[in-house]
C-alpha cells in the first residue's frame, strides 16, 4: 500500500509538472482554451485515488474521514469534467455552468463535513469554553481577512457571469480551510494523523490565492483559477494520504487515537497552548494596519469586526489567566502532596518545620518488613497497604497534627506540644494503633511500625526531622515494633559514623585492609581442613579499628559492597596459592557475606569472576551467611541459590541464635552448619545444657551437612564435642586468626608431620 501511495504522489507531481510547463509555454503552443484542462482532470482524479487508498488502510473515524474526502474529490472531478466539456464545446473560456458549480460546491461541502465530523476529546466546561473562544477568534479574524480581500479586489474569472458563482465557491473553500485549521490547531482531534491534516489545510488557501492572481490571467485566456489550483491541490492530497497510510501501517509512528479527557488532575490541554488564535490575531492586525495606511480609515464592517475580535481576545485572556491560576494551584498541590496516599510529602513536611519556633514533636515511623510483604503480595497490594497505613497514621495524628509520607514506607508526624507534652505519648499511640491488623484487599495484614521521636522548640525545630530519623535508625538496630527518643548521644554517633565512613573509603582506596584466617580443624586430630577469612583494618595514621566498629558502618553506608568484593578477590587469591603449594592438603576457605551483599544481584557474577580469574575450583570456597539474611526469602534467598549453582559451599553462620527455623534447612541449599559459641560454652554441664548442641549435631548428620562448632576455647570442650558427634571445630583453643603466611607455614609443617 505504501508503494501505491508513493506512485500516486509521483502521478500528482507529474500532472503538476505538465500543467506548469503548459502554462508557461501556452502562448507558444497556440493558447487553446482547453490546454490545461486534461491535466486538471487527471489531477482531480489523482486526488480521489489518493483519498481512497488512505481510507482502505484506516479504521473507524479515520476511515470515514478519508472516504468522505474521496467522495468530495469525486465531485471535484465531475465538476472539472463538466467545465472541460463546456470549454471544448464552446472553443473559448466559458462561465462556470450550474453543473460545474454544483460539483464544486458539493465537493467543498462534503470536505468541510468530513472535517467537522472528526471526533474530538471530551472536555470540562472550562476547556470547552476556551476552545469555542479560540474558534470564535479564528472565525472572526478569517471573516475580516476574507471580506477585506474580496471586497477590495476585483478580477472576473471568465466573464461577468462567473464572478458571483466563483465568489461563492472561493468563500466556501476558504471556510473549509478555516475549519481544517481550527480542527487540527485548536480542538486537537487525533482520529486522523495530525501531519496529514496539516498537509490538507493549505488546499483551502489555493482558491483565494487563485482569485488574487486572476487579474494576471486576463492576458492568458487558457489559464483558469481552477486549472491553476487543482494540480497543486492534488500534490497536497497525495502527500496527506501518504502520511496517513504510513501512520496506519506503522503503529510506532501513529499518534494516540484519542486524547485523554481534560478533567481535574489532567492538564493535557493547558500544557499545550494553541498558537493558531494568536497567529490569526497577528495576521488580522497586520491587515488592519495596512488598510489604515492605505485608505486612512476602516470601513464600518472592519471596524465592527475589530471590536468583536478585541472583545473575544480579552475574554480569552481572562479565561487563560483563570486557568493559569488553577494550574498553579494544582501544581502546588502536586508538588507538596503524595500521589499514592494523598498525604503531604517530604517537601511540605520540611517546609512546615522551617521557620517554626513553637514547641513541637516530630515522629518518624517505618513499616516493619514492608519490602518483604511487597515482594510477596505484589505492587498493587503494597500500594493498598501504604494507603491503609497512611490513613491509620492520619487518624492517630489527629486534626491538629501534620501527617506526611516521607519516603517509601516511611511516614512522619508533626504534632504541636500543648503544655509541654503531646498528651498520650505519640510513639506509644502509633505502636498501639498498628497492633490492629490493616484491612487490605479483603485480607487482614498485621504490620508493625518502628518509631523515632524528637521534640524541641526555637531554633531546634527545623532540625527535628533529622533527629527523629536518627532515632528511628537507632530503634531499628534493636529490633522491630519499638521506638526510641532522640538524644545527644545519637548525634555524636552519627557524626562519628560519617567520619568513619569517609575514612573507610580512603582505606579502601589506599589498601589499608588485611585478611587474617582462623583455622577450622578436624576432631580429634586438630588437622587444618579449612580457614575462615576475617578482615582487619590498619589505618595508616591510627590504631587498628575493630571489625565490630567498622563493619556496621560499612553496611549502613553501602561500602560493604566494595569491601566485600575486595575480600572475595583476596581470599580467592590466597586459596589458589595454597592449592598450588599443598594440593589436596590445601584448606577450604570460608568467606563471610553480609545481608546487604546478598541483595546485590551482581554477587554471583563477582564470585564466578574471582574463581575464574584465580583458576580456583568452586569446591575450594564456602560462602558464610547468617540465618536472618535469608530467613525472609526473596532476593537474598534467590542469590544464595545462584551461588550454590556455581558449585561453592554454603554455611549458615551462628546457627541457633537467629530464627533457627528448620524449614530454612529445607529451602536454603546449605552444606554446613556453624553452631554458635553460646551453645559450646554450656558444654560439660547438665544434659539439659548440652541438649541443643547434641540436637544440632544430630540434625546436621541426618541431613548430610557438616557441623562446625564455633568458639572452642578449652581442651575439655573439644573432647566433649567429639564425644557428642562433632567432627569439625573452630576457636582460640586451636588457633587465633593469623596472616596467610602463617597459615601457609602451618600447612607445610602439618605436611611434614604426616
Amino acid at each position: 500500500m505504501m508503494r501505491q501511495a508513493v506512485r500516486v504522489l509521483i502521478l500528482a507531481a507529474v500532472f503538476f509538472t505538465i500543467s506548469t510547463v503548459l502554462g508557461l509555454l501556452g502562448r507558444e503552443l497556440g493558447s487553446p482554451p482547453w490546454l490545461l484542462w486534461p491535466s486538471t482532470v487527471g489531477a482531480a482524479a489523482t486526488s480521489m485515488l489518493a483519498c481512497a487508498l488512505a481510507s482502505v488502510t484506516g479504521r473507524g473515524a479515520a476511515r470515514d474521514f478519508w472516504r468522505r474526502l474521496a467522495y468530495a474529490c469525486g465531485w471535484l472531478t465531475a465538476g472539472t469534467l463538466g467545465q472541460t466539456a463546456d470549454t471544448l464545446a464552446a472553443g473559448h473560456p466559458v462561465a462556470m455552468s450550474p453543473f460545474t458549480a454544483t460539483g464544486y460546491l458539493v465537493a467543498v461541502s462534503v470536505a468541510a463535513l468530513a472535517l467537522i465530523r472528526l471526533p474530538r476529546p471530551q472536555r470540562t466546561w472550562r476547556a470547552t469554553v476556551a476552545m469555542f473562544l479560540d474558534i470564535g477568534i479564528v472565525a472572526v479574524a478569517a471573516s475580516l481577512v476574507v471580506s477585506h480581500f474580496f471586497w477590495s479586489t476585483s478580477g472576473p474569472a471568465a466573464g461577468a457571469g462567473a464572478v458571483p458563482v466563483m465568489l461563492v465557491v472561493v468563500l466556501t473553500v476558504a471556510c473549509a480551510a478555516v475549519v481544517a485549521v481550527i480542527k487540527v490547531g485548536i480542538t486537537r482531534s487525533s482520529a486522523v494523523h495530525r501531519a496529514a491534516i496539516w498537509a490538507l489545510a493549505p488546499i483551502g488557501l489555493l482558491g483565494p490565492a487563485a482569485w488574487a492572481v486572476t487579474p494576471l490571467l486576463e492576458e492568458r485566456p487558457f489559464l483558469n483559477p481552477t486549472s491553476v489550483t487543482l494540480p497543486s491541490a492534488a500534490i497536497f492530497f497525495a502527500a496527506a494520504a501518504l502520511l496517513q497510510i504510513r501512520a496506519n501501517l506503522n503503529p510506532a509512528a501513529r499518534e494516540p487515537q484519542s486524547l485523554p479527557a481534560d478533567r481535574p488532575g489532567h492538564l493535557g490541554l493547558w500544557r499545550h497552548v494553541s498558537a493558531v488564535p494568536y497567529a490569526a490575531v497577528g495576521i488580522t492586525a497586520a491587515m488592519l494596519i495596512a488598510s489604515i495606511m492605505r485608505h486612512g480609515n476602516l470601513s464600518p464592517g472592519m471596524a465592527g469586526g475589530s471590536v468583536v475580535l478585541t472583545l473575544l481576545v480579552m475574554v480569552r485572556q481572562y479565561a487563560a489567566l483563570s486557568d493559569n491560576n488553577l494550574l498553579l494551584d494544582h501544581l502546588d498541590a502536586q508538588a507538596n502532596h503524595d500521589d499514592l496516599t494523598g498525604l503531604p510529602n517530604r517537601r511540605f513536611f520540611t517546609a512546615a518545620l522551617t521557620g517554626r519556633t513553637d514547641p513541637v514533636t516530630v515522629a518518624v515511623c517505618d513499616l516493619d518488613g514492608f519490602s518483604t510483604l511487597n515482594d510477596r503480595l505484589g505492587d498493587r497490594a503494597g500500594d493498598a497497604l501504604l494507603r491503609a497505613a497512611a490513613e491509620r497514621i492520619r487518624v492517630v495524628a489527629g486534626p491538629d497534627a501534620v501527617a506526611a509520607r516521607l519516603l517509601g514506607d516511611e511516614f512522619g508526624v508533626l504534632m504541636p506540644l500543648v503544655d509541654g507534652h503531646t498528651g498520650p505519648g505519640l510513639a506509644e499511640s502509633l505502636l498501639e494503633a498498628f497492633r490492629i491488623p490493616l484491612r487490605v484487599d479483603g485480607h487482614d495484614l498485621l504490620v508493625t511500625v518502628t518509631v523515632g521521636i524528637a521534640s524541641g522548640d526555637g531554633d531546634t525545630v527545623p532540625d527535628l526531622l533529622r533527629r527523629a530519623e536518627l532515632a528511628l535508625q537507632a530503634a531499628k538496630l534493636t529490633g522491630a515494633n519499638r521506638f526510641r527518643d532522640h538524644s545527644g548521644e545519637l548525634d555524636a554517633t552519627a557524626a562519628h559514623h560519617a567520619e568513619l565512613a569517609a575514612a573507610l573509603r580512603r582505606g579502601l582506596d589506599h589498601g589499608e585492609f588485611r585478611l587474617v584466617y582462623q583455622p577450622i580443624v578436624e576432631l580429634p586430630t586438630g588437622a587444618i581442613t579449612g580457614v575462615e577469612a576475617l578482615v582487619r583494618w590498619h589505618p595508616a595514621d591510627g590504631p587498628v579499628v575493630s571489625p565490630a566498629e567498622f563493619i556496621p558502618v560499612a553496611e549502613h553506608s553501602g561500602l560493604i559492597i566494595d569491601l566485600g568484593a575486595w575480600i572475595l578477590d583476596q581470599a580467592c587469591a590466597d586459596a589458589a596459592t595454597w592449592h598450588r603449594r599443598h594440593g589436596a592438603g590445601a584448606p577450604r576457605v570460608n568467606i563471610n557475606v553480609s545481608a546487604r551483599q546478598l541483595l546485590d544481584p551482581d554477587l554471583p557474577g563477582l564470585v564466578a569472576d574471582a574463581l575464574h580469574r584465580h583458576r580456583l575450583s568452586p569446591d575450594r570456597i564456602t560462602i558464610e551467611i547468617t540465618e536472618t539474611a535469608v530467613f525472609a526469602g526473596g532476593v537474598a534467598l534467590g542469590t544464595v541459590r545462584e551461588l550454590r549453582e556455581l558449585g561453592v559451599g554454603l554455611a549458615l553462620d551462628d546457627f541457633g541464635t537467629g530464627h533457627s527455623s528448620l524449614t530454612l534447612l529445607r529451602t536454603c541449599p546449605v552444606t554446613t552448619l556453624k553452631v554458635d559459641k553460646s551453645f559450646i560454652d554450656d558444654l560439660n554441664g547438665t544434659a539439659e545444657q548440652e541438649a541443643i548442641a547434641t540436637s544440632l549435631s544430630t540434625i546436621a548428620a541426618t541431613l548430610g551437612l557438616r557441623a562446625v562448632a564455633e568458639g572452642v576455647e578449652t581442651r575439655d570442650q573439644a573432647d566433649r564435642l567429639h564425644a557428642l558427634g562433632y567432627r569439625y571445630a573452630q576457636g582460640y583453643y586451636f588457633a587465633r586468626p593469623s596472616p596467610a603466611e602463617e597459615i601457609d607455614a602451618a600447612l607445610a609443617e602439618m605436611a611434614l608431620a604426616s
